[in-house]
């Protein structure tokens, strides 16, 4: 299977799984909360759960790597995206939403480490970090998609999770089609590490944890913020999220950076401006070039910030390539989780203004860590 056909499916797998059944919560809150009425704190929380599913999906997937096929893991995955989507969209209450978003965020898990396996071993080695990012930049179309259909169903979020759910459908099918053939017997290596390769990775560990802290209070509070400040701008309060989506584009030509311009690089820059998103947004969201300029920068930084971390992590676990995909998205996904509690206990006592700068700070701090090819 080459490259370009490996994109083909996974981009799209990655854009359901990301982009609507993940992240589309954070652009669907104003219009969830207008029917739940949710405060702020279980906001946070009910975000949180999706963050959590993804953790122990990924951490199933990499464990299971060696066990079952990367095919079957994503059929896992896409079914896992369906179900929670549909209840989703039939949820009467916060419990049963909180349910639709977990079993949603499973599938987040669930489709990261398959595809890392994949291109391990059907992509020549030259092509493994492109086709990787680009696969990775789906979140950013289905970011983009999302918020272009909630621009002409923003009263109808349940209807709206129903279209998600059959999308999903669609794509597991293309997926289940085109996808290698079930095999196990392929895996030439069990899942295991030796304890230099843990050695390598602790900054790895500690740097994607403290960027899924700071980068969880946009993916969940921004667009809410912005809808409910007078000051801003009409036409940037209905297209955040798609700007968020369509910069995201930019973030898949991160293995083509890193391959000419070196990992630690490419981490330096795409830390500092993740984290100039949420400063810009904390202390101007009113302001029409840095209200315009923050969703820019962190839809094209995040997308292009996770492709740095699929690369750091392949490099650190060469023997088991889901585990270099899983460790740090799990880490991200942790530190997600942890912040969008913290974000919603911040937001409902100190304000959204102290939110994002606070998350920006925490964003620069990773700024000690440096990346390194083994």
């Amino acid at each position: 299977m080459n490259g370009k056909k490996l994109i083909a499916v996974g981009l799209p797998m990655i854009a359901v799984t990301y982009g609507l059944s993940r992240f589309s919560y954070g652009l669907m809150l104003p219009y969830i909360n207008e029917t739940l009425n949710m405060e702020p704190s279980v906001s946070g929380f009910i975000s949180s759960l999706s963050y959590i599913a993804y953790c122990l999906a990924i951490i199933f997937a990499m464990v299971c790597s060696n066990k079952i096929s990367p095919k079957s893991i994503l059929i896992i995955a896409g079914l896992s995206s369906i179900i929670g989507l549909s209840i989703i969209a039939v949820s009467p209450n916060v419990a049963v939403l909180g349910l639709g978003i977990f079993l949603a965020g499973l599938s987040t898990g669930f489709s990261s480490p398959p595809y890392a396996d994949i291109v391990s071993r059907k992509v020549e080695m030259k092509l493994q970090n492109q086709t990787n990012s680009w696969i990775n930049s789906g979140t950013s179309i289905g970011t983009a998609f999302t918020g272009a259909v909630a621009l002409g169903m923003a009263d109808s979020w349940r209807k709206t999770y129903l279209i998600f759910a059959l999308i999903a459908l669609l794509v597991l099918f293309v997926n289940y089609r085109a996808l290698p053939k079930n095999n196990i017997t392929e895996k030439k290596v069990a899942a295991n590490f030796s304890g230099k390769e843990w050695i390598r990775s602790v900054q790895l560990i500690f740097a994607s944890l403290l960027i899924g802290i700071s980068c969880s209070a946009y993916w969940t509070f921004s667009r809410d913020f912005m809808i409910n400040l007078e000051n801003v701008p009409p036409y940037l309060k209905e297209w955040f999220w798609v700007i968020i989506g369509a910069a995201g584009l930019l973030g898949g030509t991160a293995g083509v950076y890193i391959n000419r311009f070196g990992l630690v690089n490419a981490y330096r820059i795409s830390v500092l401006v993740l984290s100039t998103s949420s400063l810009f947004l904390g202390i101007s969201p009113g302001n029409n070039i840095l209200g315009f300029l923050s969703p820019v920068l962190f839809g094209s930084s995040y997308i292009f910030m996770t492709g740095v971390l699929i690369v750091w992590g392949i490099s650190v676990f060469r023997i088991t390539p889901a585990f270099g995909l899983g460790v740090p998205f799990l880490l991200l996904a942790f530190g997600q989780a942890a912040g969008a509690i913290i974000s919603g206990q911040i937001a409902g006592v100190s304000g959204y203004y102290t939110l994002f700068v606070s998350a920006s700070i925490v964003g620069y701090l990773t700024l000690v860590f440096k990346p390194k090819i083994n």
